[in-house]
């Protein structure tokens, strides 16, 4: 029986990392690529323009329809120890993560992409947004960011409404 000797190369991953970036970049949509060179984003920073990411508005209008939402369920379902516990419980979970998102926020708060001139709204969803995975239509950030909130706080209200309705109805 022969033994084989130790090789650094049988454990190293057989493609570089010029060779995964570039098989990734292949993957990207040529839309969203433009006209652009093909380089490795760890190596060159590309200049982000006017803007840094995803408008404060934005998530202004989602965090407002979710206090919207805490706001209908405690208005129109609240009154029992049964309802109130659970509404309490929300509450304390949207407490404790608005401040987990305030903590992070405020240690990235020096960050030098922050300094950067910050476009309009109306600028923010004509554009190209850099994302987590690369670009987006400022419009489809904005749809993505808000569409879950305002849908609950919107059936909330409408379910809230009908139980007023129905409660003042029965009694």
């Amino acid at each position: 029986m022969s033994v084989k000797p130790f090789s650094i190369e049988f454990y190293l991953p057989r493609a570089t990392r010029a060779d995964q970036v570039a098989a990734l970049l292949e993957r990207v949509d040529a839309r969203v690529l433009g006209h652009r060179p093909l380089h490795d984003p760890v190596e060159v920073q590309p200049a982000l323009g006017e803007i840094t990411g995803v408008h404060p508005a934005v998530i202004k209008v989602a965090l407002s329809a979710v206090v919207w939402f805490l706001a209908v369920a405690w208005l129109d379902f609240s009154g029992g120890v049964e309802v109130d516990l659970p509404l309490a419980v929300v509450t304390g979970f949207f407490v404790m993560f608005f401040t987990l998102f305030l903590v992070t926020a405020s240690l990235a708060v020096n960050d030098p992409r922050w300094r950067l001139p910050k476009a309009s709204f109306r600028k923010f969803l004509d554009d190209e947004v850099p994302i987590d995975r690369g670009m987006m239509r400022g419009r489809d950030v904005l749809i993505h960011i808000t569409m879950l909130p305002v849908t609950l706080a919107v059936a909330g209200t409408l379910i809230g409404l009908v139980w007023s309705i129905v409660r003042t109805g029965s009694s």
